[in-house]
């Protein structure tokens, strides 16, 4: 079970679920990763990859926490996209300092291009920690790339592309997540520096 559709099966069950209590971060999917009482986007991500056997070893071999531990991930396997396809995960980036901010899994793709994406940890009004997960439009200037799992299946895009010949770095030019959110991941996740 590796498929696109396997995996939206998957993210569409969960639409409707909320932390609880309101406020405190406190998830299922924090408890399964092991980390728990931390904001929780990227966590709902591997929870769900992880459902369908398709886990992402980006941190741990259960996925990721830190969005920004995702994009650099996907950039050195050649996995990094400026278009989305169905199924790809979508990073988004609110302050335009290319430094991710939230994920989701494209669900659909609009004509003008925006998309529609299941989210972990949203809500309106909240875009990047509102404890709920949610089907979310959201338009083109938040996109800050796509991942695009190694599914068995591809999707079906509308159009073919192909990985960019370099890897894109971030708008920020920072080779590296900042300093405080890898020692952060660091030691929540009891992982040294190598890691």
């Amino acid at each position: 079970m590796k498929t696109v559709d396997d995996l939206l099966r998957v993210a569409v069950g969960e639409i409707g679920y909320s932390e609880s209590p309101p406020s405190s971060n406190q998830n299922k999917y924090g408890h399964w990763y092991g980390m728990n009482y931390v904001p929780w986007c990227a966590i709902f991500i591997s929870y769900c990859f992880d459902r369908v056997s398709l886990t992402l070893p980006i941190r741990t071999a259960k996925g990721f926490a830190y969005c920004q531990d995702g994009v650099y991930w996907f950039q050195r396997q050649g996995r990094w996209f400026s278009k989305p396809q169905v199924g790809d995960i979508a990073f988004y980036c609110w302050r335009g300092d290319g430094i991710a901010d939230h994920v989701g899994i494209v669900e659909r793709i609009e004509s003008n291009g925006s998309v529609v994406s299941i989210e972990g940890n949203t809500a309106v009004g909240n875009d990047s920690n509102g404890g709920q997960v949610m089907r979310r439009h959201r338009e083109p200037w938040c996109f800050l790339g796509f991942g695009r799992p190694a599914y068995q299946q591809k999707p079906a895009p509308p159009t073919q592309q192909t990985p960019s010949q370099t890897p894109e770095k971030p708008k920020s030019d920072r080779g590296e997540p900042p300093e405080y959110h890898r020692n952060l991941v660091d030691a929540l996740t009891g992982r040294d520096r190598k890691g």
